[in-house]
């Protein structure tokens, strides 16, 4: 019973997409497309470059530690004194 409400569900939902996706595009036209479009491969690219390198091995698969890379200038924290100490 749980699975056809899930169905029910699922199906619902993929027609209401497509009910709102033909009413953008009809008003819209095909830029909304393109912008979608563009929306989703930027996402995925992020989402790309932000997951872990691994490999898989014969014990399984493995995840190496990122290597984070620091800026150009490094993060610099002044303690309250020598702050006085640069503008007085």
């Amino acid at each position: 019973m749980k699975r056809i409400a899930g169905l029910i569900c699922l199906t619902s939902v993929c027609a209401g997409v497509i009910f709102v996706e033909y009413e953008a595009t009809s008003r819209f036209g095909g830029a909304f497309i393109l912008i979608t479009g563009a929306s989703a491969l930027a996402l995925l690219a992020s989402a790309l470059c932000r997951a872990p390198e691994g490999y898989e091995g014969a014990n399984g698969l493995h995840f190496r530690k990122r290597n984070r890379r620091l800026g150009s200038a490094r993060r610099v924290r002044f303690s309250p004194g020598q702050l006085r100490r640069k503008w007085t």
